[in-house]
């Protein structure tokens, strides 16, 4: 799949040189075969055997142009399909766990120094299935995604990871910035609310957390994430709790919790954070 003008460039003039060199090895020929003819009629018969190939190539470049753009564009809504949740339109869980492992080898490489994954579950959800129904639900789970979306950087990930499951890999977020941005998650998506005017049910997400400045393989960050994740839920629900990787010693990874963001301090660490204005 091309991503840009350039190979559809670099196409048409591949096409264009081979019909230079077919050109040439006609003008050559012509040459040779009518060099005996009249000098003005040779020379014409030169130059028409050398110009008729690339005039006959200008439709065929413009018919493969189109074709390629076509195909591109095929390429791209199958692509987008294939990696996309087809309700809320993030990643799926797939194609977010290849682009987490790979946005998390970049530690090793230096191009970042610390990244943060949140894992976010939306609370009682059952209830609101039961309640108001599956349309309903998926209301929820939208409104959900989009907010997340929404409210983090263009170059960090979010996917779902099935059922009422996301995840947010912050690229570059240590685990006092993380907590921040777990905390205005958890405050945005408290706002929310699904449901006919007469039964309007307020939305909430649990989130577990865990940063880390070294490259851990994806399924043991999302263990300790999803640990987190079961001690938010335990201890009431709407909250996040976070844990940073420590130094990786010869009993494997050190885990340390980090502090939970006092929620009345919420909105200046909001207004403070550069990151939370991007």
């Amino acid at each position: 799949m091309m991503s840009s003008p350039r190979p559809l460039l670099r196409f048409c003039l591949d096409l264009l040189a081979l019909a230079v060199l077919a050109g040439s090895v006609a003008a050559i020929a012509a040459y040779h075969l009518f060099g005996g003819v009249a000098g003005a009629l040779s020379q014409r018969m030169v130059l028409f055997a050398f110009l008729a190939p690339i005039f006959a190539s200008v439709p065929v470049m413009l018919y493969a142009a189109l074709r390629l753009l076509h195909l591109e564009r095929q390429n791209g809504h199958l692509f987008h399909e294939a990696t996309r949740d087809g309700l809320t339109q993030v990643l799926n869980r797939s194609a977010f766990k290849r682009a987490a492992q790979a946005e998390l080898a970049r530690l090793d490489r230096g191009s970042f120094e610390a990244a943060t994954l949140l894992v976010i579950d939306a609370d009682h959800f059952k209830r609101i299935n039961d309640r108001l129904g599956h349309p309903v639900g998926d209301a929820a789970l939208s409104a959900i995604a989009r907010t997340l979306r929404r409210s983090v950087r263009r170059n960090d990930l979010v996917g779902r990871l099935g059922g009422e499951e996301f995840a947010v890999l912050l690229q570059g977020a240590g685990s006092e910035e993380a907590a921040v941005v777990a905390e205005r998650l958890r405050a945005l998506v408290e706002r929310l609310a699904v449901g006919p005017p007469d039964r309007r049910t307020q939305l909430s997400v649990s989130i577990g957390g865990v940063s880390l400045r070294t490259r851990v393989a994806f399924d043991a960050i999302y263990k300790i994430a999803d640990t987190n994740l079961y001690q938010a839920k335990q201890t009431g629900r709407n909250r996040a709790v976070l844990s940073r990787v420590g130094s990786l010693g010869r009993g494997g990874l050190r885990i340390e919790t980090v502090p939970s963001l006092p929620r009345p301090a919420r909105i200046e660490a909001e207004r403070d954070d550069p990151r939370l204005r991007a």
